[in-house]
């Protein structure tokens, strides 16, 4: 290749660490640079533009990250012409580090700024461009033509005001930043033009958006679009308007994203969480009042600092008490920026170690009980080729019978729950 100036013969390699979010941002980069006269390639050493998209949520994933970009010096040694960019969140947190350890990478560009990277290439810059300032309000809605997805994420903001005291987000992200409506119905309509059939409208704190309710009922009525979910809820705005419409929506999924995070109020005012496990399950209660076939899923931090043997049991009595269909779970680890990195971290990583198994362990049983009582239901499901599916309710689905064709949607009669999917018979 002799420019990166995007013409037909500039290839682009993107490799995506982490969140949903983060997903997206690389699906959005892919159409952006699409629409420049990049075409995505699927090995970095194929590539004359090589992206990572990285995360710094947690230790582990910044160091996979560095990781891999570290393989890359050989390659560029081979190929020097040839442009490496590292993007996200952990390029706004490591510049540094990346700059300084990493000579081989050109460019170092943070999340709030990742969707420039083309012109940065064009006019041959090199170096750090960061930036997570409200005022840059970028949300690009290129859809990539050369996917083939029977779904899509669509972000529907950015960024985070909750400072939550474990968690780097708002740090890396900067505050909350919310699309139009406007701009929200007009991608999706493009991309139920393309022939998706499921959007999943997404945020850090999803249902902070001032205009979510209106979103969610717009999109739900664009003509072609089969299913609407959304993620991150955050639990402090779970409303019962909110839980009310997707009762009463046939194309809006039963299935709730909402963290808890702690089963301790004590721990959960340390988090700097904003509400109680009496509210939580005030909304837990109402969902499987209003939708008793809903689908709730959390997540959760044990070790957090100051975490008794008393406080970890009772986010075990939350998790019997709720019945989650699934649960992530992680061991505290502390994160620059964030308050909690101040404090001491105090509960012995055997602990931490024994208290997420045990966690597992009953998350697993669960989960496996809830699949379960699914046997003999009949539900439909979207195909992903291969005999293999998901249910509105966000489970796995694995089907004997006929071969379906994505994304045709097909009713599968449920034999057996497992753990962490479905089996059954298409009818």
């Amino acid at each position: 290749m002799s420019s990166t100036k995007g013409n037909s013969k500039s290839k682009v390699y993107i490799k995506t660490f982490g969140c949903q979010m983060n997903k997206a941002d690389s699906s959005r980069l892919e159409g952006l640079l699409a629409s420049k006269g990049y075409s995505p390639v699927d090995k970095a050493e194929s590539a004359d533009v090589i992206i990572y998209n990285t995360c710094s949520v947690r230790e582990h994933a910044e160091q996979k990250a560095m990781s891999h970009v570290g393989r890359l010096k050989f390659l560029k040694i081979k190929r020097p012409e040839i442009k490496i960019c590292v993007v996200g969140c952990m390029a706004q947190r490591k510049k540094k580090e990346i700059i300084s350890s990493l000579p081989h990478v050109d460019l170092v560009i943070g999340p709030s700024t990742m969707f420039r990277l083309h012109r940065l290439i064009e006019n041959g810059n090199k170096g750090v461009f960061l930036d997570t300032e409200e005022t840059v309000r970028e949300f690009p809605s290129h859809v990539t033509d050369t996917s083939k997805n029977y779904n899509e994420f669509v972000p529907v903001m950015k960024g985070c005001n909750n400072f939550c005291s474990y968690c780097i987000v708002p740090y890396v992200r900067g505050r909350e930043q919310y699309r139009l409506k406007e701009e929200i119905i007009a991608e999706c309509n493009k991309l139920a033009d393309r022939g998706v059939i499921e959007i999943i409208l997404l945020g850090q704190t999803v249902n902070s958006h001032p205009d979510f309710i209106d979103i969610l009922k717009s999109v739900s009525e664009i003509k072609g679009i089969k299913r609407v979910r959304f993620i991150t809820s955050y639990p402090g705005k779970v409303n019962n308007e909110l839980i009310d419409l997707v009762a009463g929506n046939p194309v809006l999924c039963n299935y709730f994203h909402i963290p808890l995070q702690s089963g301790s109020d004590r721990i959960l005012e340390k988090m700097n969480r904003n509400y109680t496990v009496s509210k939580y399950m005030k909304i837990a209660e109402y969902i499987r009042k209003k939708i008793p076939q809903a689908s709730v899923s959390s997540d959760f931090i044990v070790g957090f600092p100051g975490e008794s043997e008393e406080d970890f049991q009772k986010t075990l009595n939350v998790i019997q008490k709720v019945q989650f269909d699934q649960s992530f779970t992680f061991k505290y680890s502390p994160r620059p920026l964030t308050m909690a990195s101040k404090w001491k971290d105090d509960v012995p990583i055997e602990i931490k170690k024994e208290r997420l198994s045990r966690l597992n362990e009953l998350c697993a049983k669960i989960s496996l009980e809830r699949n379960k009582k699914l046997e003999g239901e009949i539900l439909e499901v979207i195909s992903e080729g291969n005999n293999k599916g998901r249910s509105e309710h966000y489970k796995i689905v694995f089907f004997k019978g006929k071969p379906a064709n994505p994304p045709e949607i097909v009713k599968v009669k449920i034999t057996r729950g497992l753990p962490h999917s479905l089996k059954g018979e298409r009818i």
